[in-house]
């Protein structure tokens, strides 16, 4: 009895001094693992760029023994097939449960394997990560055409998934810079798609698959020329109309910005910064500073951000910004989710002395995680993302205002590219491609952290219904959610914000029934949070806390 005391004390305590336990105790630990892991890659050479062929024949290896035994009724076959990678490497809020898959040793596959400047490609691996690809090709002075800000960011999850950059209101989304896809199928065969070849409907519908069409071993992405620096551009803006146009404005204009991206920080206050691909005249003549963003002393890139509102009405601010210091802004912040867990990581004493240790090592955040926690940022803190239609930009941030209170919000623009995939245009969904892609300008916003009123003690913030009726929203407009976030939908309703016609046919062509997971199963979380909309009704009755989408049967939830 004594000693459970003792350790409820210890709890106790723990919750109430958070953050000293997270400096004191989960950063050094999460550097060491960070450390711990990159020096095995070091020592192993396991993943050698000569070396693929061998991978590339252990999973087609794996995969034809594990078909064979399906064909035989074998129990241990009978699982679906999945990566060996661990459940809290990837970067999103779910840890993935494979305890009921077959897994397939496939977490080596991280090497750079080629870059091609005469083609402008580099050909990856599916683990290597956005950091080491990024670094890479600086060196080379190449950059991939669209480049996440996240350095442990696979590129094999963000074209099988989501990614979106600054850049991609010019050249679409992450998925749509790549050039073939090579996938060992569900027999065990190794393919390679091309738009133009005969497994150009594979790869129309390989994006946002989630690895459920076959296992990918390799791709191609385009590259493009990197100068050394980015001119950015930094204006403020005190009307959530004032913004919301201009923004629109940029990513539609016929010859936009390289780079661009809304900061928002309340309703009618927000920056937006255009990015310019500086010209080596530009930056020897000196007449710009020159502020490498990146740096561990550095303010975090948003609270640099936010200090621009000081500047004015019709004032901006430009500067010069080390090309891989900008790509990689908002790494350190965690997308400025960083504030959530350690509130003084802009701190000037923090950054001067422990800032060389951030971001922290995800994987070991995730891994060591608490259920309890877990359960926390469900019920508590919203982790959401959308994307939709441009012209619904300032409706989407009014109705964000209203349900969450939550700054600042990170804004991104996109140009959607409708292949008959899984993400289609408004009023596509359902309807036979065309054979000719079509394109729209979509704007995203991420939502991350605590409501309002949660903050101020709200113990009955009912957070589950309010995604839901923002995931209703985004539904409504022709738009999406990413599905890093977690998702609240049913089964029935992520079916209708995605087009998965494409999908089902590549799963009976390409034999995937049975031998992968389905998307839903993929992207839902570990922890059901449909199961807490009963109690979030029963604190409103019919009031605020009442599910809104309608009263769906059980079932279906």
């Amino acid at each position: 009895m004594n000693l459970k005391r003792t350790i409820d004390a210890a709890r106790r305590w723990a919750d109430e001094h958070r953050e000293l336990v997270i400096i004191g105790v989960a950063l050094p630990l999460s550097t060491l693992a960070t450390a711990v892991d990159k020096a095995k890659q070091l020592v192993t050479k396991q993943s050698e760029p000569d070396e693929h062929g061998v991978r590339v024949a252990r999973v087609m290896s794996d995969v034809k023994r594990y078909a064979a035994a399906r064909k035989r009724g074998e129990a241990w076959a009978q699982k679906p097939l999945r990566t060996d990678r661990k459940g809290a490497a990837s970067l999103n809020t779910r840890v993935a449960d494979k305890s009921r898959a077959q897994t397939v040793r496939m977490n080596d596959l991280t090497a750079i394997l080629a870059v091609d400047g005469g083609r402008g490609v580099v050909r990856l691996e599916p683990f290597a990560t956005v950091g080491d690809v990024a670094e890479h090709l600086d060196q080379v002075g190449l950059q991939l055409e669209a480049t996440i800000e996240m350095k442990d960011a696979t590129l094999g999850g963000l074209v099988m998934a989501l990614g979106m950059t600054t850049h991609s209101h010019v050249c679409g989304l992450v998925h749509d810079t790549v050039t073939a896809y090579e996938i060992v199928t569900a027999d065990g065969e190794l393919v390679r798609a091309t738009a133009d070849n005969e497994h150009a409907d594979l790869f129309r519908a390989l994006p946002w698959s989630h690895g459920t069409l076959g296992l990918l071993v390799a791709l191609e992405m385009r590259v493009i020329p990197a100068p050394s620096h980015v001119r950015l551009v930094y204006r403020p803006f005190y009307s959530l109309d004032a913004y919301a146009e201009e923004y629109r404005r940029l990513v539609i204009d016929e010859d936009p910005p390289h780079f661009v991206e809304t900061l928002i920080f309340g309703k009618d206050r927000a920056v937006i910064l255009e990015g310019h691909l500086a010209t080596q005249d530009e930056v020897r003549a000196g007449k710009l500073p020159v502020n490498a963003v990146s740096r561990y002393y550095k303010p975090l890139f948003y609270k640099h951000v936010e200090g621009m509102l000081e500047l004015g009405e019709s004032r901006r601010h430009e500067e010069l910004v080390p090309m891989y210091d900008y790509l990689m802004r908002h790494d350190r912040s965690m997308c400025m989710c960083l504030a959530q867990i350690l509130p003084t990581a802009n701190e000037p004493w923090f950054r001067y002395t422990m800032g060389w240790m951030l971001p922290p090592n995800t994987t070991f955040l995730k891994g060591t995680r608490p259920e309890a926690e877990r359960e926390n940022t469900i019920r508590r803190q919203v982790w959401q993302e959308y994307a939709f239609p441009a012209e619904h930009f300032a409706e989407m941030v009014r109705h964000v205002h209203d349900a969450f209170e939550i700054y600042p919000l990170l804004a991104y623009p996109c140009k959607v590219i409708d292949h008959g995939g899984l993400v289609r245009l408004p009023g596509n969904r359902g309807r036979a491609y065309s054979g000719t892609a079509e394109t729209t300008a979509f704007l995203d916003i991420g939502i991350y952290g605590f409501p309002q009123r949660v903050r101020e003690g709200d113990e009955q913030f009912p957070a589950v219904t309010r995604v839901r009726e923002l995931e209703q929203k985004a539904r409504s407009l022709g738009g999406f959610l990413h599905t890093y976030c977690d998702v609240f939908s049913t089964e029935t309703e992520f079916t209708e914000m995605f087009d998965h016609t494409l999908w089902r046919e590549m799963r009976a062509r390409y034999a995937a029934n049975g031998t992968f997971p389905t998307i839903y199963e993929k992207v839902k979380p570990e922890m059901d949070p449909l199961q807490f909309l009963e109690e979030e009704q029963s604190w409103a009755g019919k009031g605020e806390g009442a599910d809104p989408i309608g009263e769906l049967p059980r079932q279906q939830l």
